[in-house]
């Protein structure tokens, strides 16, 4: 028979609470559907799945895709975005920002991250690794994201987006 001690029972208790701080300070992450993104330019999209679509066969679609930073002290750690990218010269292009309104200068400013590309046409899914972006109590994130038009009626998309902070 198996007996448990009261020195058993703080080791143990003590290892859960180890686990719990550990736990609580790991990254905040989420995952949003290309359906939040707003389209800046070109045609309207359309969604399937919540993912955005380019439906046009001629014309490129711009699209921001938003993010919330719980901690105005942190920026982000590490971002993706998960694209189909359908046409078989044209990739789809991302790239994280983080920007600020500059009352004097009446623009925005910030970092505008490099543009992630991806790797030719797929009927797979691909995933841009857009990297961090730092932060500040006045600044917020948002992705921005170039989708191609379709070829031979396929369409590119955006299908979802991640950032840790």
């Amino acid at each position: 028979m198996k007996t448990t001690t009261y020195a058993h029972k703080v080791v143990l208790l003590g290892a859960l609470l180890v686990l719990a701080v550990a736990s609580a300070q790991a990254g905040d992450r989420k995952v949003y559907p290309g359906s939040m993104g707003a389209k800046y330019s070109g045609p309207e999209p359309s969604y399937n799945a919540s993912a955005i679509a380019n439906p046009s066969s001629v014309q490129w679609m711009y699209v921001d895709l938003p993010v919330i930073n719980d901690d105005k002290n942190s920026g982000i750690d590490y971002s993706y975005v998960r694209v189909l990218d359908r046409h078989y010269s044209s990739n789809v292009r991302c790239s994280i920002n983080t920007v600020y309104w500059n009352n004097s200068a009446d623009a925005f400013y910030g970092y505008w991250g490099p543009r992630i590309y991806s790797n030719g046409s797929s009927d797979n899914e691909q995933v841009l690794h857009t990297g961090s972006a730092t932060h500040g109590s006045n600044r917020h994130e948002y992705f921005s994201c170039a989708v191609p038009p379709t070829y031979l009626g396929n369409r590119s998309y955006i299908i979802s987006y991640t950032v840790e902070e």
